[in-house]
């Protein structure tokens, strides 16, 4: 009985000991091996998230898109999760800033399965605000930026909002919504009308056809479709949500 006691015990300890180095090899893996990516790096607001407002496909640390871009409290970003799973936190020199993976984002997933790596970052806020925050977003767009993914504690942090009060971090000149260019797309959640989508974009009716003119508004919209929600500029608030 001695022997099975031994051999018992080392038994747990082989385990532990196994269990121990499997997760220092997962975590330098994904938290220790830091990769500079070349990357589109987009961003979005409540006014052209999908459905608007701030949820999240993902909530790791947020209930809705927010974070201050510190290490403990990073930005929600969204992704293609093939490229960076949920959880997955990059770092963004330029921006000095921490992000971490916590929703889709449709553009990202084409992008990916094209080759390349694009990012959506979270501006805030979480509440509908008015076209200067789509003004900043193009302002701070960028293709060919540098994101570090695998990113580890420690870079320099900058916690300057990137879009408060109706402000861009940098100076944003106006956006005006031209011609019926789409500047952001949705795949809708579940089946519903033309005027149904419309009051959800905050869109009257007549804007929504023009800027999906393929659409057959004669019917109920499909769950999956892929629709333009907004203009360019965002399409500022053109009717009052029921």
């Amino acid at each position: 009985s001695t022997q099975s006691t031994g051999n018992f015990i080392m038994t747990q300890s082989a385990f532990l000991l196994l269990s121990v180095v499997l997760l220092c090899l997962f975590l330098s893996d994904v938290a220790g091996d830091p990769q500079n990516q070349t990357c589109l790096v987009t961003f979005y607001g409540a006014r052209d998230n999908c459905p608007p407002g701030g949820d999240i496909a993902h909530p790791i640390i947020h209930t809705l898109a927010g974070g201050t871009g510190t290490w403990s409290d990073p930005i929600t970003f969204a992704g293609a999760a093939a490229a960076l799973p949920p959880g997955s936190i990059i770092y963004l020199p330029r921006l000095q800033k921490y992000f971490i993976m916590e929703d889709d984002c449709e553009e990202c997933i084409d992008d990916w399965n094209n080759g390349k790596w694009h990012v959506d970052l979270w501006m805030g806020p979480d509440t509908l605000s008015p076209s200067s925050l789509v003004a900043c977003e193009n302002q701070l767009t960028m293709d060919g930026d540098i994101i570090i993914t695998g990113a580890v504690q420690g870079y320099t942090i900058d916690t300057t909002p990137l879009y408060s009060n109706d402000q861009c971090i940098v100076y944003a000149p106006p956006c005006t919504d031209v011609g019926t260019d789409c500047g952001n797309s949705c795949e809708i959640p579940q089946s519903a009308t033309c005027d149904q989508l419309a009051q959800e974009f905050l869109l009257t009716l007549q804007r929504f056809e023009a800027l999906n003119p393929d659409l057959d508004c004669s019917q109920v919209i499909p769950q999956g479709t892929s629709v333009c929600q907004g203009g360019t500029c965002g399409d500022f608030v053109l009717v009052t949500k029921k």
